[in-house]
C-alpha cells in the first residue's frame, strides 16, 4: 500500500500560543511540506481545494503543485480534490495538462466536487446539480485529454466545435480518480469509465464505506472491466507513544472542528481517535495496525494522511511526517507484499 500526505492548507490559530501565520506563510509551510513528503519517502503529496471559507487558503491547487514541481523529483502531485464539478473542464484540462508537463508527468488529479454551498451560491451553480455537473465535466476533460479534436454539447458549458486542447499531457494514461463518499454515484461514474476511486473517508467510522467498495469492485466486474486502484484518508498524528500522540494532539482536532459555523456538536476526541473512529492518533507502531486493519477491511493500495490541522505548526508537522516516513512507511509496504 502506498502513503501520501495531503493538505487542505488549513490556517487557524495555534491552540496553545494563539499564534497565527499570514497566508503566505502559511502556503510557504504547504510547499515546504511537499519537499519533506519527497524526502521522507511518501508516494503522494495532495493539495486540497476549498473556495470562500475562513478556515482554507488555496483555491488553486494547481499554482502551489506547480511550485512544488520544480522543487521535487519524484513524488507524485495529487489534487485532494479538483472541483471538476464546479470548474470549467476545458479551463482544468489546460491547466493540468501544463502541470503535467511541468511536473515531467508526475500529475494525479482526484475529481469532486464542493460539499460547502459557497462555491454554488458564488458560481451561480445549483447545489442540487453537483452529481449532473460532475459527470459531464469527467467526461468532457477524458475527451480533450484522449481526443485530437472535441466536438461536444452538454447541459452547463457552451458547446465545442472540434476544439483541440492546448498543451497535452505527457503521460499516456490521463492521470485522473474519482473522488466520492458514501454514495453510489461516484461508484457508477468510476466504473463506467475504469477510472481508480478514492473515498474521503476522514469523517465517519471505516463500516461505513466497506459497502462503497464493495460496490466498486462489483460493478467492474459486471461492465468486465479490471478493477482501477483504490484510496482513502485519514487525519493522523504520531508520536513516540500513544499518550504522548493524544495528548498533544487533541487541542489541535478540537480547534480544527469547532470553528465557527461547524456542523459538529459535542465532539468526542477519544471517540474520534479510538479503534472504530475515522482518525489515526498514537505511536508508529499503533498506526501500523490502524492502516492494516483498514486496508483488510477495506482493500484499498493508497492512503493518504492529513497532518498539518488546526493550527499545529510546521515543526511538529514535519516531526510527525519524519516518524511516519521512518518508522510506518516501510512496514506498511511489507504488509501490503505479505
Amino acid at each position: 500500500m502506498d502513503l501520501g500526505l495531503i493538505t487542505f492548507g488549513s490556517l487557524l490559530p495555534d491552540p496553545r500560543t494563539r499564534a497565527l501565520q499570514s497566508q503566505r506563510d502559511r502556503v510557504e509551510d504547504v510547499i515546504r511540506s511537499g519537499r519533506d513528503a519527497e524526502e521522507f519517502g511518501f508516494a503522494w503529496y495532495a493539495v486540497g481545494e476549498h473556495h470562500f471559507g475562513d478556515r482554507d487558503v488555496i483555491s488553486s491547487p494547481a499554482l502551489v503543485l506547480a511550485a512544488l514541481a520544480r522543487e521535487t523529483s519524484t513524488i507524485r502531485l495529487a489534487t485532494g480534490t479538483t472541483l471538476v464539478a464546479n470548474r470549467d473542464p476545458v479551463l482544468v484540462a489546460e491547466d493540468y495538462a501544463t502541470l503535467d508537463l511541468l511536473s515531467g508527468g508526475r500529475l494525479e488529479i482526484v475529481a469532486g466536487g464542493s460539499f460547502f454551498p459557497e462555491p454554488y451560491r458564488v458560481f451561480g451553480q445549483e447545489t442540487d446539480s453537483k452529481a449532473a455537473r460532475k459527470r459531464e465535466n469527467v467526461e468532457l476533460l477524458l475527451r480533450l485529454w484522449t481526443e485530437e479534436r472535441v466536438t461536444w454539447s452538454g447541459a452547463f458549458r457552451p458547446p465545442l466545435d472540434a476544439v483541440r486542447l492546448q498543451p497535452r499531457l505527457l503521460q499516456d494514461r490521463p492521470p485522473l480518480w474519482i473522488s466520492g463518499g458514501t454514495g453510489l454515484d461516484s461508484v457508477e461514474l468510476a466504473a463506467a469509465h475504469g477510472l481508480p476511486l478514492i473515498l474521503g473517508t476522514t469523517a465517519r467510522p471505516a463500516a461505513d464505506f466497506v459497502p462503497v467498495f464493495d460496490a466498486y469492485r462489483s460493478r467492474v466486474a459486471e461492465l468486465g472491466r479490471a478493477p482501477g486502484r483504490l484510496g482513502a484518508a485519514s487525519h493522523v498524528f504520531v508520536a513516540e507513544t500513544s499518550q504522548r500522540a493524544r495528548a498533544v494532539w487533541r487541542e489541535y482536532v478540537e480547534a480544527y472542528v469547532n470553528v465557527p459555523g461547524s456542523p459538529v456538536r459535542d465532539f468526542d476526541f477519544d471517540a474520534y481517535v479510538g479503534p472504530d473512529g475515522p482518525a489515526l492518533c498514537g505511536s508508529p507502531d499503533e498506526i501500523v495496525d490502524r492502516l492494516g486493519a483498514l486496508r483488510e477491511k477495506w482493500g484499498h493500495d493508497l492512503h493518504l494522511l492529513a497532518v498539518d490541522i488546526g493550527g499545529l505548526p510546521y515543526d511538529l508537522v514535519r516531526e510527525t511526517a519524519e516518524l511516519l516516513g521512518d518508522r510506518v512507511l516501510p512496514q506498511v509496504r511489507g504488509l501490503a507484499h505479505a
